[in-house]
């Protein structure tokens, strides 16, 4: 395995003695973190701090969306290439090629070393009061339980390393997944018992991040082979504890759903676990070609506007990376139906009583560049460029655009869906970027409150108790509902299923790097992604290519990733492989 050994300070960062008005990565760099340095008041922030801000490397960059989103029936191919965890062509996804859970696995043990350093030396450090110092100890249980839950649920059995490593070892074996399981919840409900109800700055985790990462894991844990006759239960116990007693931690649903993510409001209520970002290349990598911890969350999902008529690329509507298509799955799981199934929507009612979609995904582009490519100089700024109805339109109606003045528009409808033209997924738009290319530094929210009502409805229809589990599914689905159509949104318990729940998940947590955990999870990944009307075929259209072949290539090992060949050379073969690779 490689040398686990300490981020510098462009990671490992000196926690200032600024307020709630800053945010945890706007501190000075310093040195590396050592044995001695950790035993002081400096070093154990820094090392916390460190901690942190491994978080920037998980969420928000390439990896981040090829690891959690991509391979999903929520989105097919894009543009880009993904190793094969788009399509699972596993000519590409090998131990080799995956750059992607390479990444990932260095960055994490990384950051569960740095945690070890603090669990370790940081109860000795001087200068720290001991309620100082129990607030830390609680935040870096916390931080290296979510590392190593990502690294389960990716890898299975994994090293289970708790103590600081300050040389090269080549001594790491994979440790059984129930040892690592126990682990976590371990250091998560130790973490419960002393942490902070709310945080000292943005992006420090809390109490209420507790509860939601313990309910997460035992939901996680109860599918696997590890799992306990107790985990259902005890998933459904936390995530109750968090809703019920939602307002001792200053949490509570938005109103509407466009506000849980508008600009601005990335520590709002509803957010439970977020990450920060800034625009220091010092601490980000904000080179653009690598895995770094650039916040390019809004690019990842954004068609290719800026080669339609009467557009060109800008800050407003953001730099389009086209990695991740949607599918026809997640944009027709919108429109409203019965129990049945059947379809109350059509025309231009279609996905008009769950507001979501339009909400949360961009379907017209108006002008911003008259004339550009082969559009019209008569176009004029503001009006109509690109429409994405999301059903098919009439020759009549395609007629009367052609013929509009001042300008047509152009009309882009599913059966005309490529890898490159979409409706986009807006979410993570940043328009306080500076330059047309550059990075957001907007936080990413890793975990909210509806996901918590999510969880507690799937934990409960595990129990057999499917009256509970519509009631807090309901509550998600009515605050999506249109003004005069919330009840219309409402479910029975005899509607709710597995499928149900995780439908519901697609719709309110599309995009949020949390898709593919969810189908592993409840066992729907091997089923879903061999069926192509979750993830659709690959398709020749006249303006490019739709769909993937993810549906002819999984095969039942893809619900691990591939261990990095490098870690297995590193631990002289000590560290095996997962089957299949």
């Amino acid at each position: 395995m490689k040398k686990i050994v300490l981020v510098t300070l462009s990671a490992t960062l000196l926690l200032g003695a600024g307020g709630c008005s800053k945010n945890i990565l706007d501190e000075d760099p310093t040195s590396v973190l050592t044995p001695s340095f950790l035993q002081t008041s400096q070093g154990v922030e820094a090392g916390v701090t460190g901690v942190y801000s491994g978080l920037r490397q998980l969420y928000g960059n390439d990896a981040a969306f090829f690891t959690t989103e991509a391979g999903t029936d929520l989105w097919t191919n894009g543009i880009a290439n993904s190793s094969g965890l788009s399509d699972y062509n596993n000519n590409d996804l090998t131990p080799l090629n995956d750059g992607s859970h390479g990444f990932l696995w260095s960055v994490a043990y990384s950051q569960i070393n740095n945690a070890n350093g603090v669990l370790q030396y940081g109860p000795n450090a001087a200068g720290l009061s001991p309620a100082r110092i129990t607030q830390l100890l609680a935040e870096a249980k916390l931080l290296r339980a979510q590392y190593y839950f990502v690294m389960v649920q990716d890898f299975g059995d994994v090293p289970l390393m708790l103590t600081f490593v300050d040389s090269p070892t080549k001594d790491v074996t994979r440790a059984p997944m129930a040892d690592v399981y126990t682990q976590i919840i371990k250091d998560l409900t130790e973490s419960l018992a002393t942490i902070a109800d709310k945080p000292a700055q943005p992006g420090r985790v809390t109490r209420a991040t507790a509860l939601h990462l313990l309910a997460k894991v035992y939901l996680t844990r109860a599918t696997s082979t590890a799992k306990q006759g107790d985990d259902y239960a005890n998933a459904a116990k936390y995530a109750k504890e968090l809703i019920d007693t939602q307002s001792r931690y200053g949490l509570g649903l938005e109103t509407d759903a466009a506000t849980v993510f508008a600009e601005g409001n990335e520590n709002g209520k509803e957010v439970i676990f977020n990450v920060q970002f800034n625009g220091d290349a010092t601490f980000s990598r904000l080179d653009g070609f690598s895995f770094g911890g650039e916040n390019i969350a809004g690019f990842q999902f954004r068609s290719r506007y800026d080669k339609l008529p009467n557009m060109a690329r800008d800050i407003f509507n953001g730099r389009p990376f086209a990695r991740h298509c949607i599918s026809y799955f997640l944009e027709n799981s919108y429109i409203l139906r019965d129990a049945s199934g059947a379809a109350l929507e059509s025309g231009s009612t279609l996905r008009t009583t769950d507001t979501r979609y339009n909400k949360w995904f961009t379907t017209v582009f108006t002008v911003n560049s008259p004339g550009a490519n082969a559009g019209s100089a008569k176009a004029v700024v503001g009006d109509t460029a690109v429409w994405y109805p999301g059903r098919e339109v009439s020759a009549a109606r395609l007629a009367r655009i052609a013929a509009r003045t001042p300008a047509p528009y152009t009309v882009i409808t599913p059966s005309q869906y490529t890898t490159e033209y979409y409706p986009t997924l807006n979410k993570f738009d940043s328009r306080a970027r500076t330059a047309v290319n550059g990075f957001s530094i907007r936080p990413n929210i890793i975990y909210r409150l509806a996901e918590t009502y999510l969880m507690a409805a799937e934990a409960y229809f595990y129990l057999g108790n499917a009256a509970q589990a519509a009631t807090y599914l309901n509550v998600v689905r009515e605050r999506a509902g249109a003004s005069g159509k919330k009840a219309q949104m409402d479910i029975t318990a005899t509607q709710v299923n597995i499928d149900f729940i995780l439908d519901e998940r697609a719709r309110e947590l599309c995009g949020e790097m949390t898709r593919w955990y969810d189908l592993k999870r409840t066992g729907q990944l091997l089923p879903r992604m061999r069926n192509t009307n979750y993830a659709p075929a690959l398709v020749n259209r006249p303006n490019g290519v739709y769909g993937s072949n993810a549906a002819l290539n999984i095969k039942d090992f893809h619900v691990l990733r591939p261990i990095p060949q490098q870690e297995i050379d590193r631990s002289s073969g000590k560290t095996t492989q997962n089957a299949g690779y």
